[in-house]
């Protein structure tokens, strides 16, 4: 895939948040089918593409830079708001998380990017990342929405996701100052941080929240599934999935459906309810 065709799909995808914070009363089980299926999809690429393949080239060490890629966006919100973000003013709290939200996505066009100058940028990587970005430009744009309740609204937010996109192309462009032969040197480190990057996403929603109706909970087993079906196209072609038995592979396979259907269906966590 194309590094231009790439970024596109993660500047359609903050406008497709921008359209559902408009409309959020209505589309709230169209958002948590794309939820889930962000969180399978980001779960199941790191976990069956790019993990593996970082662990065949430099071992263990992998799992360092992974780690470092699941701890870099926590580490960032809480350099930037702070342990008191929850209790400052709307206004304030908006513009602190407004930058969080730039920086992640500057380091999502990057990590994307970089993926395609070493041949690994995949429609499941990018579709990934853009289902996480759709519900990340919705709260952006619900609060502006909310701050600037009755005058100038909604050119507010489309100034604010008019950023948030800008910020994901300087990212994608910003790697060009990279040189080729140091970036293959480093492709192995990369693959684990954007494993541990998607895997982040999955941190926050492994157990899904609030009510549900059966309308929603089938969109989100819907979801779930697809993103599954989408994450292991092209898996057999891998050489550690190989030489794993296929009635193995078969049987993981069903315990993942399995735990994406338990996830839908079963007990659900209460929302967190604001300071």
């Amino acid at each position: 895939m194309s590094l231009a065709f790439g970024v596109l799909l993660l500047a359609l995808a903050v406008m497709l948040g921008g359209m559902a914070a408009l409309f959020r009363h209505r589309s709230e089980g169209a958002m948590s089918a794309l939820r889930t299926f962000a969180l399978v999809g980001a779960a199941s690429i790191a976990l069956l593409h790019l993990l593996p393949e970082a662990l065949g080239e430099i071992g263990w060490f992998a799992l360092i830079a992974a780690v470092a890629g699941f701890l870099a966006p926590a580490v960032l919100e809480r350099a930037v708001i702070g342990e008191a973000g929850p209790h400052r003013t709307p206004t304030t709290a908006l513009a602190m998380g407004y930058a969080a939200v730039l920086a992640h996505q500057f380091g999502e066009g990057a990590a994307v990017a970089s993926l395609s100058r070493v041949g690994q940028l995949t429609l499941p990587v990018v579709l990934a990342l853009a289902a996480h970005t759709v519900p990340l430009a919705m709260v952006v744009a619900i609060q502006v929405l909310e701050v600037r309740a009755g005058t100038g609204g909604k050119g507010a937010m489309s100034a604010a996701l008019a950023g948030i996109a800008l910020a994901t192309v300087i990212g994608a462009f910003a790697t060009r100052l990279v040189d080729a032969e140091h970036l293959e040197a480093v492709e192995p480190w990369l693959l684990s941080a954007v494993a541990g990057l998607l895997l982040h996403a999955l941190s926050h929603e492994a157990v899904a929240s609030g009510p549900a109706t059966t309308v929603s909970r089938a969109g989100e087993a819907m979801g779930g599934l697809l993103g599954l079906v989408l994450a292991t196209i092209g898996i057999d072609e891998e050489e550690w999935v190989q030489q794993i038995p296929f009635q193995l592979q078969i049987a993981a396979l069903v315990v993942l459906a399995g735990l994406i259907l338990l996830r839908s269906y079963g007990p659900r966590r209460s929302p967190e309810r604001p300071h």
